[in-house]
């Protein structure tokens, strides 16, 4: 066992579910830590100062609004060795603490396209071929639990927001954790959102993959799940955009063991958006089982979650094995999601980007 760890509170060093006594009764109220900056702190928008150089160059401030109360900091509790604590991001310049609801889900509306660590495009080709698409969010992994680094390429990510930001295209970190090592999560998860490329520009939102299971008590991993997205959102703020990328309800009736009772309901309060990774394309390429597994899976998303208005964005797929793109495009259009695309980029057929397109929605006025 490591004493402390991020969440105050005992962690299993060994793999494995830790026993039913060892859950804290309080996580959120300890699990705000003083060495990566909050997005709650002061934020201008997608650019603002370049950071100070650092050994950490991966860890600074994401976009993001100040509380008006801020939440004061415990004492920090020791972190694994696994893990070093990272450089403080440095403190970025005001902006108005009014960013409403709609103002955080505007951030996943419209086309979005998904970019993962395993591509092989150049970041400035990822950023050129998804604005030429028409594309308004790139969701743009950081990491996962076995990269061999808490961000695993900081250059490319880097990269890859400066070049999308250039060409008005919003980008969203995210990280997929397996449950096994929580504060190792939480400290990735957290410097996904509080990165800074070297001119300063700042990811616009951050969503974590939930589907990995290599925790196999699955009422364990439901309550890590509930810690982990609790504790983000504790320390991100009220007003920093954030996704639950999920599994869709449909494969988890066919697949009962992957995740018994998911609990889809207990989510929303950490999460503005949810994203069901719906790739039809593994149960039939026919336009209608694209059409019908999409459908589907929104409609059963949001009776799970207890809100028939849930806002959702559909990530479909896989891309270069969806013949019937216009299928998925009308799914999405016709279940009022927020916004939706493909899985991912590299894959898309150039021959999809126009059908897609349909998915675009108009800017906000300025």
């Amino acid at each position: 066992m490591v004493a402390g760890g991020v969440f105050g509170i005992a962690v299993a060093a060994r793999s494995g579910p830790r026993g039913p006594g060892d859950r804290p009764a309080q996580v959120a109220a300890e699990a705000t830590p003083t060495d990566v900056a909050s997005p709650r702190a002061d934020a201008s928008g997608p650019r603002g100062p370049s950071p100070a150089s650092s050994d950490v160059a991966a860890t600074p401030s994401p976009t993001a609004t100040p509380s008006t109360t801020p939440t004061p900091s415990p004492t920090p509790a020791p972190t694994p060795a696994s893990t070093p604590s990272p450089t403080p991001a440095p403190t970025p310049t005001a902006q108005p603490a009014d960013q409403t609801a709609s103002n955080r889900l505007q951030t996943f509306m419209g086309l979005s396209t998904w970019v993962d660590v395993e591509d092989s495009l150049e970041p400035e080709q990822q950023a050129t071929i998804a604005a030429d698409a028409g594309v308004q969010t790139i969701f743009a992994q950081s990491s996962r639990w076995r990269s061999p680094r808490d961000l695993h390429a900081a250059g490319r990510l880097g990269r890859l927001i400066e070049a999308a930001h250039d060409r008005g295209v919003r980008v969203v970190v995210w990280y997929v954790p397996d449950f096994v090592d929580l504060p190792r999560d939480y400290l990735r998860s957290q410097k996904a959102m509080a990165f800074v490329t070297p001119r300063g520009d700042r990811p616009d939102g951050f969503g974590l993959d939930i589907e990995v299971e290599e925790l196999t008590d699955t009422a364990e991993r439901s309550a890590r799940l509930l810690e982990l997205s609790q504790a983000l959102r504790t320390w991100a703020g009220p007003d920093y955009p954030m996704a639950a990328i999920v599994l869709p309800p449909l494969q988890l009736d066919l697949r009962p063991s992957w995740w018994p009772d998911f609990p889809f309901e207990q989510l929303r309060a950490s999460f503005d958006v949810f994203i069901p990774m719906s790739y039809s394309s593994f149960r039939g390429t026919d336009a209608g089982t694209t059409y019908e597994w999409n459908r589907r899976n929104v409609t059963e998303l949001r009776r799970r979650a207890g809100d028939p208005e849930l806002a959702v964005h559909l990530a479909g797929g896989i891309a270069d094995n969806l013949p019937e793109v216009s299928a998925f495009v009308r799914a999405a259009e016709q279940t009022d999601v927020i916004g939706a695309g493909l899985y991912d980029l590299e894959t898309t057929p150039a021959t999809a980007w126009p059908t897609l397109a349909r998915l675009r929605v108009a800017p906000p006025p300025p």
